[in-house]
């Protein structure tokens, strides 16, 4: 291998390196974020032997903690909640984390309406959901039904475009949305993120090195081309 040749296999290195760090570092930041979906790095040999990345979500089931709040719910199997965004667009999640906004709807934690949409009376008692996802209310001694809260599923769903927060978009990869075809409805828990700190810590401290070893290699590279030139 050339000298060119071996800067240039250590700079593409040191990219896929940087990357798969960056990737970790998210997943650990998001170590408590509900229904986070830990990202992947995979390392591809391409052309030449130069390393790329492949970049994809992973999907798998996070547990289930209860928390004792109505307004949280986690979902046991496949699916997502679908929120509103502020142009108009549809968004999907799987955090559960919910409240009220100042007028009584159901949000997400960044004030994205839940569609439904779900509409409560501040005079009622705490919102009942079932496990397919009716939404009731308790107001005057009577209950009312409030909505219907219908999970949306994909084809494919590692292929959704990651967006702002732990929400995501409808894309080519992953297909367009099925909805009333998801999980179970679980109220009064969340689900906790998919990430194993432990394992991710592992894939960190390996790039590191893969990064630093990689780093070595095109200082000793651009030395020996140095005194090459001076002797030339």
């Amino acid at each position: 291998m050339s000298l060119d040749s071996a800067i240039l296999t250590a700079a593409a290195s040191l990219r896929a390196q940087g990357t798969v760090l960056g990737v970790t570092a998210d997943n650990i930041a998001n170590l408590n974020t509900p229904g986070f979906k830990r990202g992947e790095a995979t390392l591809v040999s391409g052309v030449s032997q130069i390393p790329q990345v492949f970049l994809r979500r992973d999907m798998s089931q996070g547990a289930i903690a209860p928390t004792g709040n109505p307004n949280d719910l986690a979902i046991n199997g496949n699916g997502f909640f679908e929120v509103q965004l502020p142009g108009g667009q549809s968004a999907f999640t799987r955090s559960g984390a919910f409240g009220l906004s100042s007028g009584a709807t159901m949000v997400d934690v960044t004030g994205n309406p839940v569609v439904g949409p779900i509409q409560t009376d501040p005079a009622g008692g705490p919102i009942m959901v079932s496990s397919s996802g009716q939404v009731s209310q308790t107001v005057n001694g009577t209950s009312r039904v409030l909505g219907q809260l219908n999970l949306a599923t994909f084809p494919n769903p590692g292929g959704l475009s990651p967006q702002n927060g732990n929400l995501f978009s409808a894309a080519a990869a992953s297909g367009q949305p099925s909805v009333g075809t998801g999980g179970q409805i679980i109220q009064g828990a969340i689900e906790t993120p998919n990430v194993d700190l432990a394992q991710e810590l592992i894939t960190m401290i390996t790039a590191r090195v893969v990064y630093e070893a990689s780093a070595r290699v095109i200082t000793t590279a651009n030395n020996m081309e140095k005194r090459l030139l001076a002797i030339v």
